[in-house]
């Protein structure tokens, strides 16, 4: 029984990412689309039905309510796949600086984007605004937590260099699952994080 309800669960979760995915290929919806699979698995963590059609509700609800993450997203991850290269080949402490500061602003771009997932997954129906301070009072009560969720995504992006069909699988799950795993409060610091 165990078994089936596993493989159901999985099954479900593939599913939902291959929705993700077609959802977030024009690239500009990848944060709405995002935030639609963060709250989808939520809700099927929570024993509710979730498929095709509950994500692409969701996916719909989530454009309305955070298509400018999906721009911002896109810019951001078109900024450092022009930057890094750059400063790369640029040489020098100059290129050695540049790359260091932005390494430094991927980590705490990817740490935010994490935390925002996190903060849209507990507030649905609201705007993208009001996700911004719960995600940087999580960054801010978790900072190693943060630092290790960094570490995981990023270490996830490496291993999908090396194996590119990993993409496909774990392009939005991962975020989602790092997001639930590392940076979801226990129930201790979730009080403590609401009475903020």
């Amino acid at each position: 029984m165990r078994v089936t309800s596993a493989l159901t669960t999985v099954g479900n979760a593939l599913i939902l990412q291959l929705t993700f995915l077609v959802c977030a290929l024009p690239l500009v919806t990848y944060g709405p689309a995002a935030v639609a699979l963060q709250r989808q698995l939520a809700e099927q963590r929570a024993g509710r039905v979730t498929g095709v059609g509950t994500y692409l509700r969701e996916f719909r609800a989530a454009c309305r309510e955070a298509w400018p993450l999906g721009l911002l997203v896109a810019g951001a991850s078109a900024g450092f796949l022009a930057g890094i290269p750059f400063w790369y080949a640029a040489g020098g402490w100059q290129g050695t600086a540049g790359l260091v500061v932005l390494v430094a602003l991927l980590g705490l771009g990817t740490a935010w984007w994490l935390a925002v997932l996190r903060a849209a997954e507990e507030r649905p129906g609201t705007h993208w605004r009001t996700w911004l301070a719960p995600a940087a009072a999580l960054l801010a009560a978790r900072p190693l937590h943060a630092a290790l969720a960094v570490v995981q995504f990023l270490t996830w992006l490496a291993l999908t260099g090396f194996a590119p069909a990993l993409a496909i699988v774990g392009t939005g799950l991962v975020p989602a699952l790092i997001t639930r795993w590392t940076l979801t409060p226990g129930r201790r610091h979730a009080r403590e994080l609401h009475a903020d």
